[in-house]
């Protein structure tokens, strides 16, 4: 690790959440990784929500806890806007505000990046992005993927990105009390006819990573139910147009993906994307940054009835995933993303550019060829059967939205 530890700003987006979110700051309090801060966006509690997340900060005055309002349009919508608070040179991590992380939530990721910037296969790792980063050691600051403090001309947060200016932002810094914080600054004018800044891109020769983990699927009282399921195939952009398989609550992204995601979060959130950690997927790998999945177990998950995304490990859960690749509902969420993409498509790798040009005109495309086109792309979802699924959906011509 570099002398200087990474800053982490945690990034929590919540709505009526008094009921469990005091057990997730705890976990966050119980880190064994301490160089984090706290932002929580909240949708407009009426529940005592916002009271502990104070009483919280109150109890844990080391650690810097910023409140800001949220836009008020979903989960989704409130991580995009999220993403303009982090500052530059930090990392992100995602957080919901109903589960556990366990002790080596952060610090295991950490770990995790680092170990690749040094050129080194991170241990205990099982799958590593299709595009590895070159063997050896890399000089200092330059390294593909490290926590390296970004260069002086990477932009604030929200210069030429979504962001959704609060009505008040609220910061508790140690050992202060209560007072007035400046809200994230409202988006610049986009400036790029692809709906990117040229300004907010990562400085060259630095890589952007998004290390996660599996999580342990748990009942409402945080019983341990079974592990997430551990996928084998490879990570990569052919994976991500198609699948989902990166979990938000596990999600930690260096300071280099974070330039990319604040750049293309303004086309994410015109699309009206349906969810920010399978864009986030699909923004770092298409800009050829490299995802790591760890198959360590670090988050308890907690499943109850307000999940905005449940549970995918039992038949059930698997059998209704698979019979949505052929309903209208799942070609709208590709058309979204697919729209994402292509307002942030100067962030891509040109490889990239062609593959997401491919799968346009593919989708456009009768049902038969459709499949055929989809399959010379060499798109894939993690499993066989999914993946069966997928391309009988699409001879099917059933991958576009509901009529």
């Amino acid at each position: 690790m570099p002398d200087m530890p990474p800053q982490i700003a945690i990034l929590l987006a919540s709505y009526q959440g008094a009921r469990h979110i005091a057990a997730q700051l705890d976990s966050l309090a119980a880190q064994d990784y301490r160089h984090w801060r706290l932002v929580v966006s909240d949708d407009g509690s009426t529940d005592d929500t916002i009271g502990i997340v104070r009483g919280f900060a109150a109890a844990h005055p080391g650690h810097e806890v910023t409140i800001v309002d949220g836009p008020g349009e979903g989960a989704t919508r409130n991580f995009l806007s999220l993403i303009a608070a982090v500052r530059p040179g930090e990392a992100l991590a995602y957080c919901d505000q109903d589960d556990v992380w366990l002790p080596d939530r952060l610090s295991r990721g950490v770990r995790a990046i680092e170990a690749v910037a040094a050129g080194d296969r991170p241990p205990g790792i099982d799958a590593v992005g299709d595009d590895a980063p070159p063997a050896g050691p890399q000089p200092t600051g330059m390294a593909p993927g490290n926590f390296a403090r970004a260069p002086a001309d990477v932009p604030p947060a929200g210069a030429g990105s979504f962001a959704c200016p609060p009505a008040f932002a609220e910061t508790l810094p140690a050992g202060d009390s209560l007072r007035a914080g400046v809200a994230p600054p409202a988006a610049d004018a986009v400036r790029a006819s692809s709906g990117t800044s040229a300004a907010a891109t990562p400085p060259p020769g630095a890589r952007a990573v998004l290390h996660v983990t599996r999580t342990t699927i748990c009942d409402s009282d945080l019983r341990a139910l079974r592990p997430a399921p551990l996928y084998r195939r490879p990570p990569g952009f052919r994976n991500a147009l198609i699948q989902a398989c990166t979990p938000g609550n596990t999600t930690l992204v260096n300071p280099a993906g974070v330039a990319i995601l604040r750049a293309g979060a303004e086309a994410a959130a015109r699309a009206d994307i349906v969810s920010h950690d399978w864009w986030t997927y699909q923004l770092i790998s298409g800009a050829g940054g490299l995802v790591i999945r760890d198959p360590a177990q670090t988050v308890l998950y907690r499943q109850h009835r307000g999940n905005v995304m449940g549970r995918n490990d039992t038949p059930r859960a698997m059998l209704a995933r698979i019979s949505r690749l052929g309903a209208g509902d799942y070609g709208g969420w590709l058309l979204s993303n697919l729209v994402a993409l292509e307002g942030a498509r100067a962030l891509l790798t040109p490889e990239n550019r062609a593959v997401l040009d491919g799968f346009a005109a593919a989708l456009r495309a009768p049902g038969p060829r459709a499949a055929t086109e989809l399959a010379r792309l060499g798109l894939y979802r993690q499993t066989v059967a999914g993946t069966a699924a997928f391309y009988a959906a699409a001879a099917m011509g059933r991958l576009g939205p509901r009529r």
